[in-house]
């Protein structure tokens, strides 16, 4: 067996990301390709990685020196060559068209008539073609996410042109501001579209009222449901089920073509997709809370524009041309093509689902032990009709995955504690404020609500401060209500930072800790403008 070189350094660990319901299946894909090919394109790669799985619940963490030599290395490729990053926007579209294009063809049904030998090739191919993905598709993750290293060079620059530090966060954000509409703002402008198109005729107006009513008056007074809470959603969307009988058939066939082109966005990382019932159920909140769509839809669209407007008149002001102006062009529309990206990976993870019970149903398997199978132990159990189902059960409690170039390992039992000890020793101090990156501009201050899945919605009130590790399309509903947003993790081209900025709420991303310096009720100030937030 080959010896780990790597393991036992002096780099020391450093948390990359925490990922609730993530599974060893897809998350081996990412971090073998950091160890092993990530170097192409960038020129380096990540020495070492270790990942901890408690189930469905993930821990991965990079060397910390090692990560920040990383990030600086595609950072100087990026401010040198500004068409390096132009190139990296152009392969994220084109490596998640090649995912997309191959994951259609995947078949939903009749699997048993595919030999072994065929369900491992559309095993193997998703897996060669969803690692190119990541080469591409991580390089801005790795120049900013774990260091702020493209951030920090960036304000460095402003300020070195005369921005003072006060401002340069500001300045940063509207810099970067996208030039174009990422798929989440596209799908929800397709969506107010569709609903101002119902909404103007009276029979369906009425229909969509009468729902959200009714549901408001009666099933929330009687069962005492919190709104957007586990069982508000799903009570909701039985009541939305029932009316689908009573739509006309065009407003059908519109809500039904949305619903076929977004229908898979929910599907995180072991998730399910939205049902049809739940687009009926947002058309009903839509509509029933009778607020004037069109002037809704037309308002968003124009602040957009001035906020690109800003942008230009900004650009001019600092003298911004030349290299500097295609960096930050570039930057901003990695916002754009990390949606894009994440669009077609949620799909082809969505349409590996049934070649993973497939392949399950063939070897005797669980799906969750199909989730914690190494590829060649999948190719082995398909080909060679070798399996360790004991093992593979054992792994789905707890386990530790580390790869270095060339290896990787899972460990269980024992020495899975051990390491997972190691790289989890860092202790949390005790403090009344963190610092962060801003994600979107703004000053407020809120009850905090840690809201890390969709059954934590319910707790969340109008004008709270939304605290989480992560954010994801699931819980975008509690973010809508939010007056600020902070998140451990995230770079500029993080969800959270995403949404917030077309939601224009403030929102402070990569605080590390926020999770657990913060509980449910704390009163606190978010200055994302400055980068802070402090408990009062």
């Amino acid at each position: 067996m080959t010896r780990v070189k790597y393991l036992n350094d002096k780099d020391s660990w450093i948390l990359a990301e925490e990922i609730p319901d993530m599974d060893l299946y897809f998350s081996q894909i990412w971090l073998s390709c950091f160890v092993d090919e990530f170097d192409k394109p960038s020129g380096m790669r990540y020495k070492k990685i270790l990942s901890i799985y408690r189930g469905y619940h993930q821990w991965f963490y990079f060397g910390d020196k090692d990560s920040y030599e990383v990030g600086e290395n595609i950072v100087d490729k990026f401010i040198e060559n500004p068409e390096f990053a132009h190139k990296v926007n152009e392969m994220i579209v084109k490596t998640a068209d090649d995912l997309s294009r191959f994951c259609k063809k995947i078949p939903e049904g009749n699997l048993d008539r595919l030999s072994n030998k065929k369900i491992w090739g559309i095993f193997e191919k998703q897996d060669k073609l969803h690692t190119h993905y990541y080469q591409w598709g991580w390089l801005p993750v790795a120049a900013d996410m774990f260091h702020a290293n493209f951030t920090e060079r960036l304000k460095d620059h402003l300020q070195k042109i005369g921005v003072g530090k006060d401002n340069v966060n500001e300045v940063l954000v509207l810099l970067t501001q996208p030039r174009k509409k990422s798929l989440i703002q596209k799908e929800h402008e397709e969506f107010m579209e569709l609903a101002v198109k119902i909404n103007r005729d009276k029979y369906h107006k009425k229909l969509f009222r009468d729902l959200y009513k009714n549901f408001k008056e009666r099933d929330m007074v009687k069962y005492g449901l919190n709104v957007h809470g586990p069982e508000y959603e799903r009570m909701f969307e039985e009541r939305a089920g029932e009316i689908i009988d009573k739509i006309r058939k065009p407003a059908l066939r519109m809500i039904q073509r949305h619903y076929r082109k977004y229908f898979y966005i929910n599907h995180l990382w072991v998730g399910k997709c939205y049902t049809f019932d739940h687009y009926i159920k947002e058309m009903a909140k839509l509509i029933g809370y009778g607020t004037d769509l069109r002037k809704s839809l037309d308002s968003e669209r124009r602040d957009k524009k001035d906020v690109l407007i800003k942008r230009q008149k900004l650009m001019r002001k600092l003298g911004i041309q030349g290299q500097w102006k295609k960096v930050f062009d570039e930057w901003g529309d990695f916002m754009v093509t990390k949606v894009y990206r994440r669009f077609a990976q949620i799909y082809a993870l969505y349409k590996m689902e049934f070649i993973l019970r497939e392949i399950g149903r063939r070897l005797g398997l669980s799906l969750k032990q199909v989730r914690f199978m190494l590829p060649m132990e999948v190719k082995e159990g398909l080909l060679n009709n070798k399996v360790k189902s004991e093992k593979l059960q054992e792994r789905t409690k707890f386990c530790v995955y580390y790869a270095e170039k060339g290896i990787d390992r899972i460990y269980t039992g024992k020495r899975a504690k051990e390491l997972a000890k190691k790289a989890e020793s860092k202790k949390i101090r005790k403090v009344s404020e963190l610092q962060g990156q801003c994600g979107c501009v703004g000053k407020v201050r809120g009850r905090v609500k840690i809201i890390i899945r969709p059954e934590d919605m319910g707790k969340m009130n109008m004008g709270d401060i939304l605290v989480s590790i992560a954010t994801d399309p699931d819980i975008v509903p509690a973010m809508k209500k939010a007056a600020g947003i902070v998140t451990e993790q995230g770079g500029v081209t993080s969800h959270a930072a995403i949404v917030s900025r077309e939601m224009g709420i403030p929102c402070l991303i990569g605080t590390k800790v926020v999770t657990k310096v913060f509980k449910d009720g704390d009163k606190v100030e978010v200055d994302a403008t400055k980068g802070i937030v402090k408990k009062l």
